[in-house]
Protein backbone atom coordinates (compact mmCIF):
# COMPACT_ATOMS: atom_id res chain seq x y z
CA UNK A 1 0.00 0.00 0.00
CA UNK A 2 3.09 2.19 0.86
CA UNK A 3 4.42 1.56 -2.51
CA UNK A 4 1.37 2.40 -3.98
CA UNK A 5 1.22 5.68 -2.33
CA UNK A 6 4.87 6.39 -3.44
CA UNK A 7 4.33 6.13 -7.09
CA UNK A 8 1.22 6.79 -7.81
CA UNK A 9 1.69 9.44 -10.04
CA UNK A 10 3.80 6.50 -11.99
CA UNK A 11 1.08 4.78 -12.07
CA UNK A 12 -1.23 7.01 -13.17
CA UNK A 13 0.97 7.98 -16.12
CA UNK A 14 1.56 4.42 -17.05
CA UNK A 15 -2.40 3.79 -16.93
CA UNK A 16 -3.41 6.36 -19.30
CA UNK A 17 -0.43 5.49 -21.87
CA UNK A 18 -1.51 2.07 -21.68
CA UNK A 19 -5.19 3.48 -22.45
CA UNK A 20 -4.52 5.64 -24.78
CA UNK A 21 -2.47 2.55 -26.68
CA UNK A 22 -5.42 0.17 -26.27
CA UNK A 23 -7.90 2.72 -27.19
CA UNK A 24 -5.94 3.59 -30.35
CA UNK A 25 -5.79 -0.27 -31.62
CA UNK A 26 -6.07 -1.05 -34.73
CA UNK A 27 -9.77 -2.83 -34.97
CA UNK A 28 -8.25 -4.91 -37.91
CA UNK A 29 -5.59 -6.69 -36.56
CA UNK A 30 -7.82 -6.88 -33.75
CA UNK A 31 -10.36 -8.57 -35.19
CA UNK A 32 -7.42 -10.55 -37.43
CA UNK A 33 -5.79 -12.05 -34.25
CA UNK A 34 -8.94 -13.02 -33.04
CA UNK A 35 -9.66 -14.88 -35.94
CA UNK A 36 -6.60 -16.34 -35.70
CA UNK A 37 -7.10 -17.46 -32.21
CA UNK A 38 -10.80 -19.04 -32.90
CA UNK A 39 -8.81 -21.15 -36.25
CA UNK A 40 -6.26 -22.50 -33.77
CA UNK A 41 -8.69 -23.83 -31.53
CA UNK A 42 -10.82 -25.24 -34.76
CA UNK A 43 -7.45 -26.97 -35.64
CA UNK A 44 -7.55 -28.46 -32.33
CA UNK A 45 -10.59 -30.36 -32.80
CA UNK A 46 -9.39 -31.64 -36.46
CA UNK A 47 -6.17 -32.48 -34.62
CA UNK A 48 -8.65 -34.62 -32.07
CA UNK A 49 -11.11 -35.88 -34.91
CA UNK A 50 -8.03 -37.10 -37.00
CA UNK A 51 -6.80 -39.16 -34.06
CA UNK A 52 -10.23 -40.32 -33.27
CA UNK A 53 -10.88 -41.25 -36.86
CA UNK A 54 -8.02 -43.91 -36.98
CA UNK A 55 -9.40 -45.50 -33.61
CA UNK A 56 -12.99 -45.91 -35.26
CA UNK A 57 -14.85 -42.95 -34.29
CA UNK A 58 -15.97 -41.15 -37.54
CA UNK A 59 -16.97 -37.42 -36.20
CA UNK A 60 -17.04 -33.78 -37.70
CA UNK A 61 -14.21 -31.08 -36.63
CA UNK A 62 -17.21 -28.95 -35.70
CA UNK A 63 -18.69 -31.37 -33.41
CA UNK A 64 -16.22 -31.67 -31.34
CA UNK A 65 -15.45 -27.55 -31.10
CA UNK A 66 -17.87 -26.88 -28.19
CA UNK A 67 -15.68 -29.83 -26.14
CA UNK A 68 -12.48 -27.20 -26.29
CA UNK A 69 -14.40 -24.65 -25.65
CA UNK A 70 -15.82 -25.69 -22.50
CA UNK A 71 -12.40 -27.71 -21.88
CA UNK A 72 -10.87 -23.75 -22.35
CA UNK A 73 -13.86 -22.03 -19.93
CA UNK A 74 -12.78 -24.83 -17.34
CA UNK A 75 -9.34 -24.25 -17.58
CA UNK A 76 -9.28 -20.36 -17.21
CA UNK A 77 -11.40 -20.61 -14.24
CA UNK A 78 -9.70 -23.59 -12.43
CA UNK A 79 -5.77 -23.90 -11.19
CA UNK A 80 -6.00 -27.61 -12.04
CA UNK A 81 -3.67 -26.64 -15.35
CA UNK A 82 -5.11 -28.60 -17.85
CA UNK A 83 -5.86 -31.53 -16.00
CA UNK A 84 -9.37 -30.09 -15.67
CA UNK A 85 -10.05 -29.42 -19.72
CA UNK A 86 -9.11 -32.82 -20.09
CA UNK A 87 -11.16 -34.34 -18.26
CA UNK A 88 -13.88 -32.95 -19.27
CA UNK A 89 -13.42 -33.22 -22.58
CA UNK A 90 -13.10 -37.15 -21.77
CA UNK A 91 -16.57 -37.13 -20.19
CA UNK A 92 -18.16 -35.14 -22.35
CA UNK A 93 -17.04 -37.15 -25.75
CA UNK A 94 -18.69 -40.33 -23.57
CA UNK A 95 -21.86 -38.16 -23.03
CA UNK A 96 -22.30 -36.97 -26.36
CA UNK A 97 -20.90 -39.42 -28.72
CA UNK A 98 -20.17 -43.10 -27.21
CA UNK A 99 -17.09 -42.67 -27.55
CA UNK A 100 -14.92 -45.04 -24.35
CA UNK A 101 -13.01 -43.22 -21.97
CA UNK A 102 -10.09 -45.33 -22.43
CA UNK A 103 -10.25 -44.12 -26.26
CA UNK A 104 -10.65 -40.84 -25.28
CA UNK A 105 -8.37 -40.57 -23.07
CA UNK A 106 -5.41 -42.27 -25.68
CA UNK A 107 -6.53 -39.68 -28.36
CA UNK A 108 -5.36 -37.09 -26.25
CA UNK A 109 -2.27 -38.18 -24.68
CA UNK A 110 -1.25 -39.36 -28.86
CA UNK A 111 -1.97 -35.27 -29.36
CA UNK A 112 0.16 -34.30 -26.31
CA UNK A 113 3.01 -36.77 -27.14
CA UNK A 114 3.10 -35.49 -30.81
CA UNK A 115 2.54 -31.88 -30.02
CA UNK A 116 5.91 -32.08 -27.94
CA UNK A 117 7.91 -32.18 -30.95
CA UNK A 118 7.37 -28.87 -32.08
CA UNK A 119 7.74 -27.95 -28.63
CA UNK A 120 10.52 -29.58 -27.85
CA UNK A 121 11.77 -27.99 -31.25
CA UNK A 122 11.26 -24.36 -30.61
CA UNK A 123 12.47 -25.08 -26.88
CA UNK A 124 15.71 -25.31 -28.07
CA UNK A 125 15.60 -22.82 -30.40
CA UNK A 126 14.66 -20.30 -27.28
CA UNK A 127 17.60 -21.59 -25.59
CA UNK A 128 19.91 -21.15 -28.17
CA UNK A 129 18.70 -17.57 -28.69
CA UNK A 130 18.43 -16.48 -25.38
CA UNK A 131 20.93 -19.12 -23.37
CA UNK A 132 20.97 -16.21 -20.39
CA UNK A 133 17.61 -14.83 -20.59
CA UNK A 134 16.60 -14.29 -17.06
CA UNK A 135 12.73 -13.15 -16.05
CA UNK A 136 11.55 -11.19 -13.12
CA UNK A 137 7.94 -12.20 -12.20
CA UNK A 138 7.62 -8.99 -10.02
CA UNK A 139 9.28 -5.84 -10.35
CA UNK A 140 11.12 -5.72 -6.86
CA UNK A 141 14.77 -6.18 -7.11
CA UNK A 142 14.30 -9.48 -4.40
CA UNK A 143 11.66 -10.76 -6.65
CA UNK A 144 11.46 -14.61 -7.99
CA UNK A 145 13.88 -14.24 -11.45
CA UNK A 146 14.47 -17.35 -13.35
CA UNK A 147 16.75 -18.38 -15.73
CA UNK A 148 15.20 -19.40 -19.21
CA UNK A 149 17.01 -22.81 -18.97
CA UNK A 150 15.74 -23.19 -15.68
CA UNK A 151 11.96 -22.57 -16.86
CA UNK A 152 12.22 -25.20 -19.42
CA UNK A 153 13.56 -27.42 -16.42
CA UNK A 154 10.78 -26.78 -14.20
CA UNK A 155 8.28 -27.70 -16.76
CA UNK A 156 9.96 -30.61 -17.67
CA UNK A 157 10.22 -31.64 -13.89
CA UNK A 158 6.68 -31.24 -13.31
CA UNK A 159 5.52 -33.37 -16.18
CA UNK A 160 8.14 -35.92 -14.86
CA UNK A 161 6.51 -35.56 -10.96
CA UNK A 162 3.34 -36.24 -12.87
CA UNK A 163 4.16 -39.32 -14.49
CA UNK A 164 5.50 -40.63 -11.45
CA UNK A 165 3.00 -40.11 -9.08
CA UNK A 166 0.27 -41.68 -11.53
CA UNK A 167 2.62 -44.22 -13.00
CA UNK A 168 0.25 -47.17 -12.50
CA UNK A 169 -2.48 -45.47 -14.53
CA UNK A 170 -0.06 -44.12 -17.45
CA UNK A 171 1.24 -48.15 -17.32
CA UNK A 172 -2.08 -49.19 -18.40
CA UNK A 173 -2.70 -46.30 -20.67
CA UNK A 174 0.33 -47.27 -22.75
CA UNK A 175 -0.42 -50.72 -23.02
CA UNK A 176 -3.80 -49.82 -24.09
CA UNK A 177 -1.92 -47.55 -26.80
CA UNK A 178 0.35 -50.54 -27.54
CA UNK A 179 -3.14 -52.46 -28.59
CA UNK A 180 -4.39 -49.43 -30.85
CA UNK A 181 -0.79 -48.57 -32.17
CA UNK A 182 -1.32 -49.86 -36.07
CA UNK A 183 -4.58 -47.98 -36.18
CA UNK A 184 -3.29 -44.86 -34.09
CA UNK A 185 0.36 -44.01 -36.03
CA UNK A 186 -1.81 -43.87 -39.20
CA UNK A 187 -2.96 -40.35 -37.52
CA UNK A 188 0.95 -39.16 -36.87
CA UNK A 189 1.41 -37.21 -39.64
CA UNK A 190 -1.66 -35.28 -40.18
CA UNK A 191 -1.99 -34.70 -36.23
CA UNK A 192 2.29 -33.38 -36.70
CA UNK A 193 1.57 -30.92 -39.14
CA UNK A 194 -1.99 -29.73 -37.32
CA UNK A 195 0.17 -28.92 -33.91
CA UNK A 196 2.96 -27.37 -36.02
CA UNK A 197 0.08 -25.22 -37.55
CA UNK A 198 -1.35 -24.53 -34.29
CA UNK A 199 1.65 -23.22 -32.85
CA UNK A 200 2.17 -21.26 -36.51
CA UNK A 201 -1.43 -19.49 -35.33
CA UNK A 202 -0.21 -18.88 -32.05
CA UNK A 203 2.79 -16.82 -33.69
CA UNK A 204 1.10 -15.20 -35.77
CA UNK A 205 -1.66 -13.88 -33.18
CA UNK A 206 0.97 -12.59 -31.16
CA UNK A 207 2.44 -10.72 -34.26
CA UNK A 208 -1.33 -8.96 -35.37
CA UNK A 209 -1.51 -8.22 -31.11
CA UNK A 210 1.80 -6.30 -31.90
CA UNK A 211 1.04 -4.83 -34.84
CA UNK A 212 -2.66 -3.96 -33.47
CA UNK A 213 -0.97 -1.38 -31.23
CA UNK A 214 2.03 -0.53 -33.44
CA UNK A 215 4.59 -2.67 -31.47
CA UNK A 216 7.80 -3.71 -33.17
CA UNK A 217 8.57 -7.21 -32.05
CA UNK A 218 11.15 -9.67 -34.20
CA UNK A 219 9.41 -13.55 -34.79
CA UNK A 220 12.39 -14.89 -32.57
CA UNK A 221 10.92 -12.43 -29.61
CA UNK A 222 7.26 -13.76 -30.54
CA UNK A 223 8.70 -17.40 -30.38
CA UNK A 224 9.99 -16.71 -27.15
CA UNK A 225 7.10 -15.38 -26.02
CA UNK A 226 4.44 -18.06 -27.20
CA UNK A 227 7.31 -21.01 -25.46
CA UNK A 228 6.75 -18.92 -22.02
CA UNK A 229 3.38 -18.59 -22.33
CA UNK A 230 2.90 -22.40 -22.68
CA UNK A 231 5.47 -23.17 -19.79
CA UNK A 232 3.50 -20.41 -17.20
CA UNK A 233 0.33 -21.32 -18.67
CA UNK A 234 0.65 -24.94 -17.42
CA UNK A 235 1.76 -24.15 -13.98
CA UNK A 236 -1.12 -24.96 -11.41
CA UNK A 237 -0.65 -22.53 -9.30
CA UNK A 238 -3.60 -19.74 -10.26
CA UNK A 239 -6.72 -20.37 -12.57
CA UNK A 240 -6.19 -19.85 -15.93
CA UNK A 241 -2.59 -18.75 -15.00
CA UNK A 242 -4.24 -15.28 -13.82
CA UNK A 243 -1.16 -13.12 -13.06
CA UNK A 244 1.30 -15.71 -13.10
CA UNK A 245 1.47 -15.39 -17.04
CA UNK A 246 0.51 -11.61 -17.37
CA UNK A 247 3.54 -11.41 -14.69
CA UNK A 248 6.16 -13.40 -16.91
CA UNK A 249 5.22 -11.86 -20.32
CA UNK A 250 5.68 -8.06 -18.98
CA UNK A 251 8.68 -9.55 -17.80
CA UNK A 252 10.26 -10.44 -20.85
CA UNK A 253 8.86 -7.64 -22.88
CA UNK A 254 10.96 -5.58 -20.82
CA UNK A 255 13.50 -7.65 -21.02
CA UNK A 256 13.22 -6.77 -24.71
CA UNK A 257 13.04 -3.08 -24.59
CA UNK A 258 9.29 -2.52 -24.46
CA UNK A 259 8.26 0.34 -21.86
CA UNK A 260 5.70 -0.62 -19.24
CA UNK A 261 2.75 0.97 -21.04
CA UNK A 262 3.69 -0.60 -24.16
CA UNK A 263 4.09 -4.70 -22.10
CA UNK A 264 1.10 -3.84 -20.26
CA UNK A 265 -1.20 -2.96 -23.21
CA UNK A 266 -0.01 -5.84 -25.72
CA UNK A 267 -0.24 -8.47 -22.20
CA UNK A 268 -3.64 -7.22 -21.66
CA UNK A 269 -5.02 -7.54 -25.13
CA UNK A 270 -3.76 -10.73 -25.89
CA UNK A 271 -5.20 -11.98 -23.00
CA UNK A 272 -8.28 -10.35 -23.74
CA UNK A 273 -8.59 -12.31 -26.84
CA UNK A 274 -6.84 -15.71 -25.97
CA UNK A 275 -8.65 -15.93 -22.42
CA UNK A 276 -11.70 -13.69 -22.54
CA UNK A 277 -12.55 -14.73 -25.97
CA UNK A 278 -12.16 -18.52 -24.85
CA UNK A 279 -14.37 -17.74 -21.66
CA UNK A 280 -17.01 -16.33 -23.10
CA UNK A 281 -17.67 -18.77 -26.19
CA UNK A 282 -16.78 -21.59 -23.90
CA UNK A 283 -18.75 -20.31 -21.07
CA UNK A 284 -22.13 -20.54 -23.60
CA UNK A 285 -20.97 -23.81 -24.84
CA UNK A 286 -21.71 -25.38 -21.68
CA UNK A 287 -24.54 -23.44 -20.38
CA UNK A 288 -26.35 -24.46 -23.83
CA UNK A 289 -25.41 -28.45 -24.14
CA UNK A 290 -25.74 -28.87 -20.45
CA UNK A 291 -22.36 -28.51 -19.63
CA UNK A 292 -22.80 -27.75 -15.60
CA UNK A 293 -23.80 -31.09 -15.61
CA UNK A 294 -20.93 -32.54 -17.36
CA UNK A 295 -18.85 -30.25 -14.88
CA UNK A 296 -20.38 -31.86 -12.18
CA UNK A 297 -19.65 -35.64 -13.24
CA UNK A 298 -15.97 -34.51 -13.87
CA UNK A 299 -15.67 -32.94 -10.36
CA UNK A 300 -16.96 -36.26 -8.87
CA UNK A 301 -14.54 -38.36 -10.46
Amino acid sequence: MISVCIYWTEIVRVLEESWRMLSGARISYVILASSAYLLSVYFFAVRWQQVLSSIGYELKATSLLPIFFGAAFLNNITPASRTGGESLRIIWANKSFGISYTHALIAIVFERLVEAIPVALLSIYVLYLFPSLEIEFLPQKSALTLNSTYLIFVAILTAGVATWLFREKFIILFRDMQQNQKQINKSFIPVLLLSCSIWALDVLRLKLVASALEISLSVNSIITLSVLYLVLGCLPITPGGLGIVEGGLISLLLYFGLSLASAGSFVLLERLISYGLSSLIGGVYLFYYGGYEIWKNTKSR
